[in-house]
């Protein structure tokens, strides 16, 4: 059996038949999605080969099933690797702000950071918490305000 590692920087295009196949293999791994985060069983079957069951992460297989769903739906699909650093301007990309501001959030302490000779890094994971929290903070304000419209009759 040969083994093929895809180039990590070129997308893949589902051919008709690869769309197909994800649709069938969307259905049933979507389904068993777990809610927790834990391991999640499956068995890889080859001609010849005795198919061993094998421990993978919930989160690699919802990454799987987003990866089939944007095939199924014939989308080029492309898996990016992240450093556990990010530049701030891909922590601006991130938060979908100017890279001087996202220097400004960093000087304001908002995510913590360190310098790298004259450069700033902050982790991924303090981007992507700060993400989410300001997310939910947006979502509760937007509530707050839906409920505001209703009990004044304007919607």
């Amino acid at each position: 059996m040969t083994s093929k590692t895809p180039n990590p920087h070129v997308p893949v295009v589902p051919s008709a038949a690869d769309r197909a196949c994800a649709r069938d293999a969307l259905r049933l791994l979507a389904s068993s999605l777990p809610d927790a985060d834990r391991a999640v069983y499956l068995r890889v079957e080859e001609p010849d080969v005795p198919g061993e069951a094998i421990a993978v992460p919930a989160s690699a297989l919802r990454l799987l099933v987003s990866i089939l769903r944007g095939m199924a739906n014939g989308k080029a699909v492309h898996v990016l690797e992240h450093q556990s650093e990010v530049t701030t301007g891909e922590m601006a990309r991130l938060l979908n702000v100017s890279p001087p501001y996202a220097v400004k959030m960093l000087d304001e302490g908002r995510i913590p950071s360190r310098l790298v000779g004259t450069h700033r890094r902050a982790r991924l994971d303090d981007v992507l918490a700060y993400r989410d929290e300001q997310y939910k903070a947006r979502k509760a304000v937007l509530d707050q305000m839906a409920a505001i419209d209703q009990e004044l009759g304007l919607t």
